[in-house]
């Protein structure tokens, strides 16, 4: 793990919030008797579902450019999916803006990845397993490696047909991030039964949060 010191964020908590918001976005779906269920969302929709439920106890801002991309093109930023700051204090996306705002420094920044190991119809998901992974160390490097940020975490909503597998896919991620030598802290792991339609019976709310080199 990073460190105490370092940390501002409890991941326990989000990763809480994050199961607590699917729980609840499935519920809904149960009472409304919703043919399709969350396993056929598209990423960006539950992007936009979770930045919903998040804003409940945060303030929330979306696909926010990486502060030290200041400068070039806009084609040319990447963009961090979830940035999370304090109630009541928005992110500071330029020096020049009030400083009441919440600076890169203490905020929490979120890449969101979803992997479904289905498709409607029940046949496999080709994206799913070395696609996602990859995605994944990608992701923890592009955090990992930018000079601002202090806390931040890789969030992975994954639809799978049971526990065993997921906790399996999970397990061999890790493997993964060993063999590139791409370091991560301990994660957070929260697992929730949904209603089967397309073949997944749970999904997995997976947060890594990531070591940040340092300058």
């Amino acid at each position: 793990m990073t460190g105490p010191e370092r940390t501002r964020w409890h991941l326990p908590g989000v990763a809480d919030e994050v199961a607590a918001a699917v729980a609840d976005l499935e519920a809904a779906l149960r009472l409304e008797q919703a043919p399709h269920g969350l396993d056929e969302w598209a990423e960006r929709a539950l992007q936009r579902a979770l930045a919903a439920a998040l804003r409940r106890r945060h303030e929330v801002a979306l696909e926010v450019h990486y502060p030290s991309t200041v400068g070039r093109k806009l084609s040319h930023r990447p963009r961090c999916d979830l940035v999370l700051s304090g109630r009541g204090r928005p992110l500071r996306r330029g020096e020049s803006l009030p400083f009441d705002l919440c600076p890169a420094e203490e905020a929490l920044w979120l890449e969101l990845k979803v992997a479904h190991q289905l498709r409607p119809g029940g046949g496999r998901d080709g994206r799913y397993g070395e696609q996602w992974r990859r995605h994944l160390i990608t992701d923890l490097r592009k955090m990992a490696d930018e000079p601002r940020l202090r806390d931040a975490a890789l969030l992975l909503v994954a639809f799978t047909e049971d526990e065993p597998l997921l906790l399996h896919d999970l397990d061999s991620f890790e493997l993964l991030l060993a063999r590139h030598g791409v370091l991560a802290g301990f994660r957070q792991v929260r697992v929730l039964p949904i209603r089967e339609r397309i073949g997944h019976h749970v999904c997995g709310v997976a947060l890594w949060p990531t070591v940040q080199r340092e300058a």
